[in-house]
């Protein structure tokens, strides 16, 4: 597939989240060899960092595949990765260590605020089903495209502070990661971070909706620039402003 958000947006999709240092990091061993418009296939041959102490493929590491290669197969759809609402795998088959495996994900549907997203493991000298899993995502974004992006949250107590304000940390953690739907909605790699700042103006309690407006200012052959804004829904005061540089970079 030659498409924007084909084959080659898959690897560079999967190449960042493999290489950032995060968990993610475990399935760097994923080959990609397909996919684009809600699609993901690759495949991964079985190594002794797989396995459980029993000598069979550890569950959670197939719990983690399932859920990135989903994530892959939703944001090839155009769609943002979201979180997770619901994971669930089936485990029917052994394997061992040298074992080629074959991962297919495909996305089932995307609304505007869930997508259902399923996978299947199969063994490739057999073609037998090791394992099948599949999840919801919550999606919620309201507008965007062609750099920008446009989400909304309720502030929930998972996010606050010991003072009850809207946690600093996490309002960073919201400016990179909307900042980056908004690069990769152009479309451009996604990049790896060299700068976020963020500037706090106002707090938002429990309970408070609030709006991030998400823009690409410039995206050269090296580094994009992005700006982003959090704001009150009720009555459009500004919480928050950031901004975020990515080298971008990796022709």
């Amino acid at each position: 597939m030659t498409t924007k958000f084909g084959v080659d947006f898959l690897k560079a999709v999967a190449g960042y989240m493999s290489q950032n240092g995060s968990h993610d990091s475990i399935i760097k061993c994923f080959r990609i060899t397909g996919g684009g418009n809600g699609r993901c296939i690759g495949e991964f041959t079985v190594t002794k960092d797989h396995l459980n102490t029993h000598g069979g493929l550890h569950g959670g590491f197939i719990a983690t595949l399932v859920d990135n290669v989903t994530t892959y197969a939703l944001m090839s759809k155009e769609s943002h990765p979201g979180v997770s609402a619901n994971l669930h795998v089936n485990y029917f088959q052994s394997v061992k260590e040298g074992d080629e495996i074959i991962l297919d994900a495909n996305t089932l549907k995307a609304g505007k605020t869930l997508a259902y997203v399923d996978c299947v493991l199969t063994r490739k000298f057999d073609g037998t089903v090791i394992a099948q899993g599949g999840q919801s995502k919550f999606v919620k974004i309201t507008g965007g495209g062609d750099g920008k992006c446009t989400a909304e949250f309720t502030v929930a107590v998972e996010h606050l502070n010991r003072a009850g304000g809207l946690h600093g940390g996490f309002t960073a953690t919201l400016v990179d990661m909307v900042t980056t739907y908004a690069l990769m909605s152009k479309p451009c790699h996604p990049g790896v971070s060299v700068n976020i700042n963020v500037n706090y103006l106002k707090p938002a309690r429990e309970g408070d909706d609030v709006i991030i407006d998400a823009s690409l200012l410039r995206a050269g052959k090296k580094l994009a620039f992005l700006e982003c804004e959090l704001r009150h829904k009720k009555d459009n005061s500004l919480i928050a402003k950031g901004g975020h540089t990515k080298f971008v970079d990796f022709q």
